[in-house]
Formats: C-alpha cells, sequence, structure tokens
C-alpha cells in the first residue's frame, strides 16, 4: 500500500476505534443513557428553587423524564413521607418547568419501589450503574446520609456537575 491509502486505512482505523470507546462509554449501559443536558436551565423560578431547596438538594430537573416529574408533582402531599403542597398557580409554575427543563430525558419512567410512590433518582438503572462501586455503608455515613444527597460527593450536583473526576467521597 501506498502511504496515502495507509494512512486513508489508518483513519478509518482510528474512527472505527473513537466509535467503539464511545458505544461502550461509561454513560451508556445497556442502551440506557443518562440524559445529555444536566446543567440547571438559566430560567429555573425562584419559586422553584425556594420551594424545592427548603427541603433537599434542587435535583437538575434533566434526572427525570417529563413523567417522572408529573408524578411527583401529582403527590405532593404525601412526598416521600412529607406534606409539600403548593397551591394551584405555584404547582403549575414549578411543573411547567420541571417538565419543559427534562424534555431531552427521553428515558422510560422507572417506578418506585414502594407502591404510590413517586420515581425516585436514585433507584433508576443509570443511578444504581454509576454507583456500582460505592457500597451501602458508604451511603449511611453520617456525612452523605442517604443516596439521595448528591451534593455530599458531587459539589456540583444542584448545577448538573456530576463528573467523576471531581467525586469528593466524605468519610
Amino acid at each position: 500500500m501506498n502511504t496515502l491509502a495507509l494512512a486513508a486505512v489508518g483513519g478509518l482505523s482510528l474512527t472505527l476505534l473513537v466509535a467503539t470507546i464511545s458505544v461502550a462509554d461509561d454513560d451508556n449501559h445497556n442502551g440506557y443513557k443518562r440524559p445529555k443536558r444536566l446543567a440547571l436551565p438559566s430560567d429555573a423560578p425562584l419559586l422553584w428553587k425556594e420551594e424545592c431547596a427548603a427541603c433537599h438538594m434542587l435535583y437538575v430537573p434533566a434526572l427525570l423524564p417529563a413523567e417522572a416529574w408529573r408524578q411527583q408533582m401529582q403527590t405532593l402531599e404525601q412526598h416521600y413521607g412529607s406534606n409539600a403542597s403548593l397551591d394551584a398557580q405555584q404547582a403549575r409554575e414549578i411543573l411547567d418547568f420541571l417538565l419543559r427543563s427534562s424534555a431531552a430525558n427521553r428515558l422510560p419512567v422507572e417506578p418506585s419501589a414502594t407502591a404510590g410512590e413517586p420515581p425516585r433518582i436514585s433507584q433508576t438503572r443509570w443511578f444504581a450503574h454509576k454507583h456500582d462501586e460505592v457500597s451501602a455503608a458508604t451511603f449511611q455515613r453520617a456525612a452523605v446520609g442517604s443516596r439521595a444527597n448528591c451534593v455530599a460527593c458531587h459539589h456540583g450536583a444542584e448545577r448538573g456537575n456530576f463528573d467523576e473526576d471531581r467525586v469528593e467521597i466524605p468519610r
């Protein structure tokens, strides 16, 4: 082969290698991909921030599909054991934001293991795959608290930053 043909074949091999690496990427587990856009939308309403962050960290809407957020908002009177009810106008404003902001997440809704409870991010296949090396004891550490406390290890979680290279698991 001449040098040009070898370079072309080498380029093809490199392209195939890159494609193989993309498919084998850690965020693609059996066709179950993490949402692509995790950044907190700049139009996030203050109402959402104040109401939701009053009890827990702000979960980036792209972590769940729209239907899961709809289920969350329909069950606020019994929100994981707490009454998080809002008036109709507040609930509509927050729901509209969550639906719009999670539109890129086309994953199926994975029901909660507890009957009647809305879906939990920490019970998705994606979450389980991404945390498969984290022991149950680690999640139970006082500094972590639970699987739902993303900010304990992912300090940029409320901004959608779950970069594995920046994870710091508290002792």
